[in-house]
């Protein structure tokens, strides 16, 4: 049976916990956590007993050992990176070796980060990992989900040969499979069962039906009149649903029917909404009604026959160390980045043509007007509606890719979503070089629009899974754009450009990351979620599944970061910014993972814990290497 396939010890256990085990050393090693790289040595000569298989080093490998005091070192076999960071992890196993009980021993996550913990001093350990339990925990979570994903790749195999589903749905439930690249927790859903994961993941494909509130009109902040129901119920699920209202006694003039995650109903809305259920200003009127299946965000999800309109909910799990909320702030920031990128794209040609986006103005959520508006609570109770341009979803010669389907692969090591475009495009004898040129087209395209925007002092989020790639007829046409409510802007550049600024709601007293002083910072968002997050991801798993070298894709890049300056009609500040920071800086920005987890000291809320670093530059490491 299913639920047996995660017993103890089994295979899918191990892999999963290899994976995690890798993306932590290396993001370790990339941030250099706590002073990691300066208290480690790189050698060769191994400090172990002789027979144990770490004592052998393959080509290019080296030991990098940090001394733990009285003869005992953490070890791992690393290679020197030639980009974004100067090592990485070649191979597993991580041991413990005690020198003077010549003595080896293999690690977990768990130990590891234990082992690291314990080798600093109370006071660096406070300063670095205050949050060390808690991650050591989510890194549990993470290996126990890892497996359970990994036990769905069987079941996405068979269903991509065999399936109705729009290929969008598909390219979601692959997505899903990785995540946020390179983060060793990323698919740690803190809060749900094993079964709730087979559930609601992207990865099963299940469907299930939504539940159905009715919220009293004074306690709801909304953007509009529409019904949420006529836009994701078919008419014999509206016919039900009427007749669950009259059985509850419900008057739609007073009430508004809000659609609830069937996990929040469950776990969150008791909790949270007891008086308001008690008192009648909300009302169970349903359960289970209609077919929705998940998306790889988990919270937005896709009706059955209903590829327009996905309905975004909130689910109160931690995931990449933030509640899954939707907090109505950030619904009405979305809705004035929106706005914004209409009026942007209404200025220039260019953007007018190629870059597109899903509506999210249509939204609905529960207000509480004597209460604090910050507060975590009306976030577990709202709703969005993402409806996405039916002309694209019209036409047969348009297929629409999430840029993160393109950064996976599967358990043979290949990239299906990939794979299929550059056979449509290129035929069966495709090699090397069409899957470098079909990469210079996704470049391209990524680049060159978010060059454009750059110029008026704009800067969306654009990891992979914001943006998804318009293939017409197998050629990248465009670029459609969703969840739009971290539309960063320098704001000299968009009053220059007569853009007014949107008015964001920001809770006090928190960093503004929206809003940047300097046109160099409002860049460093492009070049981590848009480089290193999304390209440089999709690079990665392209040297997975095709056997090139990682410069080859960094060459790529840099040509195409190059020819953008030669784009007519580029403000001359905007191009030296582009130029200096992306081709001449020593140093690159790099986003951090595991610091801003491991210091977190408060549960955090709906914000994702942030932080930023700095890399040597890998267009710069390019050019050195090449000469």
């Amino acid at each position: 049976m299913e639920a047996d396939l995660l017993e103890k010890e089994h295979p899918l256990l191990h892999r999963a916990e290899q994976l995690v085990f890798c993306d932590l050393i290396n993001a370790l090693l990339q941030e250099n956590l706590a002073g990691l790289l300066d208290r480690a040595r790189i050698e060769r000569t191994w400090p172990g007993p002789a027979a144990h298989e770490c004592s052998e080093l393959g080509e290019g490998e080296q030991y990098l050992r940090l001394p733990l005091g009285d003869e005992r070192s953490l070890v791992v076999r690393v290679k020197a990176a030639p980009f974004i960071q100067p090592y990485k992890l070649s191979r597993l196993p991580a041991v413990l070796v005690d020198q003077r009980a010549n003595s080896v021993q293999e690690l977990t996550p768990i130990s590891f980060m234990q082992r690291f913990a314990d080798a600093l001093s109370a006071v660096e350990r406070q300063a670095s990992m205050p949050n060390l339990q808690d991650f050591q925990q989510e890194l549990r979570d993470s290996i126990r989900h890892t497996a359970l994903s990994m036990q769905a790749s069987t079941s996405l195999e068979q269903s991509e040969q065999k399936s109705d589903d729009a290929a969008l749905l598909q390219a979601e439930r692959f997505s899903a499979m990785r995540d946020r690249p390179f983060h060793p927790t990323s698919r740690a859903k803190r809060g749900w069962s094993d079964e709730d994961y087979r559930t609601y993941s992207a990865e099963y494909g299940r469907a299930f039906g939504l539940d159905w509130l009715a919220v009293r009109r004074d306690y709801v902040q909304a953007s509009t009149a529409q019904d949420v129901a006529d836009l994701i119920l078919d008419e014999a699920e509206k016919a039900r649903l009427r007749q669950a209202v009259r059985e509850a006694g419900i008057d739609e003039q007073r009430y508004l029917l809000m659609p609830v995650h069937p996990w929040q109903t469950d776990h969150v809305l008791p909790a949270f909404y007891r008086e308001e259920l008690a008192q009648r200003i909300c009302v169970p009127v349903v359960r289970g009604l209609g077919a929705f299946r998940p998306t790889s965000s988990v919270r937005a999800l896709v009706p059955a026959g209903c590829q327009r309109y996905h309905v975004k909910l909130p689910i109160g799990i931690y995931s990449l160390g933030a509640l899954r909320l939707l907090p109505p702030r950030y619904l009405h920031n979305g809705a004035k980045g929106q706005q914004l990128l209409v009026s942007v794209a209404e200025k220039d040609e260019r953007l007018r043509q190629r870059l597109r986006l899903c509506d999210e103005t249509n939204w609905w959520g529960y207000h509480d007007a004597a209460a604090d508006p910050f507060a975590d609570k009306p976030g577990h109770l709202a709703c969005l509606i993402r409806e996405y341009p039916a002309d694209l979803l019209r036409d047969d010669a348009v297929q629409l890719i999430p840029m993160s389907g393109l950064a996976v692969v599967d358990p043979q090591g290949k990239n299906p979503v990939f794979a299929a475009w550059l056979r449509a495009r290129y035929g069966e004898d495709a090699g090397v070089a069409e899957v470098l040129q079909l990469f210079r087209e996704i470049c391209h395209m990524l680049i060159d629009t978010s060059l454009r925007l750059f110029c008026y002092g704009i800067m969306p989020e654009i990891h992979g899974q914001n943006v998804l790639l318009i293939v017409r007829d197998h050629q990248t046409t465009g670029l459609l754009l969703r969840d739009h409510d971290t539309i960063r802007l320098h704001l000299p550049w968009l009053a220059a450009a007569g853009l007014q600024e949107p008015a964001y709601r920001i809770k006090p007293g928190t960093p503004n990351s929206l809003i940047n002083e300097t046109p160099e910072k409002l860049l460093s968002y492009f070049q981590t979620l848009g480089v290193q997050v999304n390209l440089y991801a999709i690079a990665d798993a392209l040297m997975t599944a095709y056997a090139i070298e990682e410069a080859a894709f960094w060459r790529v890049i840099m040509s195409v970061v190059r020819e953008s300056l030669g784009e007519e009609g580029l403000p001359e500040q905007a191009r030296d910014v582009w130029k200096t920071q992306l081709l001449e800086a020593d140093t690159w920005p790099i986003r951090l993972l595991l610091t801003p987890l491991l210091q977190r000291t408060d549960s955090g809320g709906g914000s994702m814990p942030a932080g930023v670093g700095s890399t040597s530059n890998p267009l710069r490491q390019l050019e050195a290497a090449d000469e």
